[in-house]
């Protein structure tokens, strides 16, 4: 990635442990991309317990992969803030996608995503969900995390990870945000380009991902707008105490304790080195 940029595209991808899934999304990324300009792909190896496995290194659109391979598990959300930050120090030009690499993000909606950011390249372009093909209850979690994150931030944050911009605006990108969670440290750093798409069926089996971390993801999500939450509760108190019912305590004891929650949240996840590639680094793999 060091060579003339200006017209290269790189598709930035967090794995852990997924080879046989990211084997078929390149594939599918090489079969569907339909742009002349270069393609690149910068794939995240989320220090995976298991070896480095790409059937096919040959492609005729992708005309390279590599791999940062991290120093110790993240998660994918730290794994995509240090790929940022990698990318930053190119100091070159270039639009960036950003996509899991298990399946749910359609690779066909890389060449619209590419399209709208060449079209603005002030924002940032987000893939929002329009169709999920989780269980019932998993979709219910979900609407539930989006009802009490509006409440709680102003934000209706109906996307993810998968998204395409400009390398300048790596710059306006606060990477401390984006090591909590991707989507509200965009939001809170830049300005949005909605484009809608269905949530694919993953390639293989499920995800191994725990209720727990989910809700987890939930509550970082959260954290990024901790001081706008902090203000809110406030005036859910004042609101609570004006119209005072009989559940006022249990009002108040919610609010206090999800603020307590967000707190923990924050000490847990804060970097406790600077978020620069380097501090989590071990190698990088041309393949």
């Amino acid at each position: 990635m060091n060579s003339n940029s200006s017209n290269e595209n790189i598709v930035l991808i967090p794995v852990y442990n997924d080879w046989k899934s990211l084997n078929k999304l390149l594939l599918e990324i090489n079969n569907n991309f339909n742009h002349k300009n270069k393609l690149k792909i910068l794939i995240i190896n989320d220090c995976s317990t298991d070896e480095i496995f790409l059937t096919n290194t040959k492609f005729d659109k992708i005309k390279e992969i590599k791999v940062l391979n991290l120093n110790k598990n993240l998660g994918s959300q730290k794994a995509i803030a240090i790929g940022l930050d990698y990318l930053k120090a190119l100091n070159q030009d270039f639009f960036i996608t950003i996509m899991d690499g298990d399946g749910e993000d359609d690779p066909n909606e890389i060449n619209n995503l590419l399209l709208h950011a060449k079209n603005d390249a002030e924002v940032i372009v987000t893939s929002h969900r329009k169709k999920r093909n989780e269980s019932f209850f998993i979709q219910l979690c979900y609407f539930i995390h989006l009802v009490s994150c509006f409440f709680l931030t102003w934000n209706w944050v109906s996307f993810g990870n998968f998204s395409c911009f400009h390398s300048k605006n790596l710059n306006k990108i606060n990477l401390y945000y984006v090591w909590y969670a991707f989507s509200t440290g965009i939001l809170k750093s830049l300005k949005i380009k909605k484009l809608y798409a269905a949530r694919k069926k993953r390639y293989f089996e499920s995800s191994k991902v725990s209720f727990l971390n989910l809700m987890e993801h939930s509550l970082r999500i959260n954290c990024v707008f901790y001081e706008r939450i902090i203000i809110n509760s406030f005036i859910f108190f004042i609101l609570i105490f004006i119209f005072s019912t009989k559940f006022n305590i249990f009002f108040y004891g919610s609010i206090i304790f999800l603020n307590l929650i967000l707190i923990l949240i924050k000490f847990k996840n804060y970097p406790r080195n600077p978020i620069k590639c380097k501090y989590y680094l071990k190698n990088i793999k041309l393949i």
